[in-house]
C-alpha cells in the first residue's frame, strides 16, 4: 500500500512551532488534509514523508537539452551550473538539484544550503525527517497559459518554462495583462496526489541526501540466528568433505607407491615391508638411496598420463635405471627434461618396441 504524508516546511522554522499544513495520500488518494499539530499522529517511521519547501524560498528554472546526444546526467548537470551561476549569492552557499521531465524539459530548483539544514532539523526535532523535499512551485501542473493554485499556505502561479511565488507586485510585473487561470479545488488534490507519488525535482540530493538506515524486523533476525547456527554445521561439514577427500588422494598415493616399490623389487610387498625390502635391496643409503630419485620420477610422470614404467631397478652406487613407453617419444622427453630440472643427472637411450611404442631406457643419478 503507497502510504504518503506531505507537509509543508516553514519559511522559518521555530523548535516551538508544530503546525503547518498537510496532506495524507494513500494509494493515489487524497484520504485528509489539514492544518494543525496532528499530523505529526501520522509521522511515523513506516510511512513515506515528503516535505514541501515555500515557493519563495526555492527558486525553479527552466532549460531545454543542448544536443539528442547528451545523457540527462549530463543535462542536469549544465543547468545546474547555469543555475547556480545566475543566481545571488556566493556559490558555496547555494544547493542545486535538476531533473529532466518527460517532454525533455529541465526543471532546476535553486535553494540556500542553510534553508535546508533548518528545514531538515525542524523536521527531525519532530521525529518527522522527510524523505523528499520537493518545491511548493514544482507541485503546479504547467500548461502554455497561466495559471495559479494555492497549496495550503503556499501561493504559486506559473506556465510552462516559469514559476513564480503569487506576490501581487511580482505577478503583475510578469504576467502583465495575461489571463490568470486559478486551478480547481480537484486540480490541487491532482496535483498533490502526483507529487506524493512522482515527484520531479527532490532537493535532498549531494549533501542533503538521505542516508539509508537498515531496519532489521523481527522474522529478520530470527532467519539471521538460524543462519549464524548453520555457520558451524557448514563448517565442520566442509572439514569432513576435506578429510575424506584427504584420505582418498591418500589411499591412491599408497596404492601407486606400493605398484611402483613392487616393480622395483619384482615381487609384491605392503606398507609396512615396503620401506624395509627397498633398504635391503639398495644396500643402505649410498647418494641418498632409493627414495628422492624414485619420488622425483613418479612427480615427473603426474602430467604425462601416456607415459608409463615398464621395469625399474636401483644400483647400490646411486643409479636409478628406469624404462619409459609411450605412443610418442616427444612425451618420454618431457619426463627427462623435468628430472633434469630438478638438478638429476640423466642418461637415455631410445629403442622402439616390437608393439610400436616409443621406449626409452634411462639412467637417473643424484651422485656424481
Amino acid at each position: 500500500m503507497a502510504d504518503t504524508l506531505l507537509f509543508a516546511l516553514p519559511e522559518k522554522p521555530a523548535r516551538d512551532r508544530r503546525d503547518t499544513h498537510w496532506w495524507h495520500v494513500v494509494d493515489g488518494e487524497l484520504v485528509s488534509e489539514g492544518q494543525g499539530d496532528e499530523w505529526l499522529n501520522f509521522a511515523g517511521p513506516r510511512r513515506n514523508l515528503i516535505g514541501i519547501a515555500p515557493a519563495a524560498q526555492v527558486r525553479l528554472s527552466f532549460s531545454e537539452k543542448v544536443s539528442a546526444t547528451t545523457t540527462d546526467r549530463q543535462a542536469e548537470a549544465v543547468a545546474r551550473v547555469a543555475a547556480v551561476n545566475s543566481s545571488l549569492g556566493e556559490d558555496k552557499t547555494l544547493h542545486s538539484v535538476s531533473a529532466v521531465s518527460d517532454d525533455g524539459t529541465i526543471m532546476t530548483a535553486v535553494t540556500e544550503k542553510v534553508a535546508m539544514t533548518a528545514w531538515l532539523d525542524w523536521a527531525r526535532a519532530l521525529g518527522a525527517e522527510p524523505s523528499q523535499v520537493v518545491p511548493a512551485g514544482a507541485l503546479l501542473p504547467l500548461a502554455d497559459r497561466w495559471r495559479a493554485a494555492k497549496f495550503g499556505g503556499e501561493h504559486v502561479v506559473g506556465r510552462r518554462g516559469t514559476v513564480f511565488p503569487d506576490e501581487p507586485e511580482l505577478t503583475e510585473s510578469i504576467v502583465a495583462n495575461g489571463t490568470i487561470e486559478t486551478l480547481a479545488e480537484e486540480e490541487v488534490r491532482s496535483a498533490l496526489v502526483y507529487a506524493a507519488q512522482a515527484p520531479l525535482v527532490d532537493l535532498r540530493s549531494g549533501p542533503f541526501a538521505r542516508r539509508r538506515r537498515i531496519a532489521i524486523e523481527g522474522r529478520q533476525m530470527r532467519e539471521l540466528a538460524i543462519l549464524a547456527a548453520l555457520i558451524p554445521l557448514v563448517l565442520l561439514a566442509w572439514a569432513l568433505i576435506a578429510i575424506f577427500k584427504l584420505e582418498r588422494s591418500t589411499s591412491r598415493l599408497d596404492s601407486e607407491t606400493l605398484s611402483t616399490a613392487s616393480a622395483a623389487l619384482g615381487r609384491p610387498v605392503t606398507l609396512e615391508t615396503a620401506e624395509s625390502a627397498l633398504a635391503q635391496r639398495v644396500g643402505g643409503s649410498a647418494y641418498g638411496g632409493l627414495m628422492a630419485p624414485l619420488t622425483a620420477v613418479y612427480q615427473a610422470l603426474q602430467p604425462e598420463q601416456g607415459v608409463s614404467v615398464t621395469s625399474l631397478s636401483y644400483a647400490p652406487d646411486g643409479t636409478l635405471s628406469v624404462t619409459l613407453a609411450a605412443p610418442r617419444v616427444d612425451a618420454v622427453n618431457r619426463v627427462l627434461v623435468a628430472l633434469q630440472r630438478h638438478s638429476y643427472r640423466v642418461t637415455a637411450v631410445p629403442r622402439q618396441s616390437p608393439d610400436g611404442r616409443s621406449m626409452v631406457d634411462a639412467t637417473v643419478r643424484t651422485g656424481p
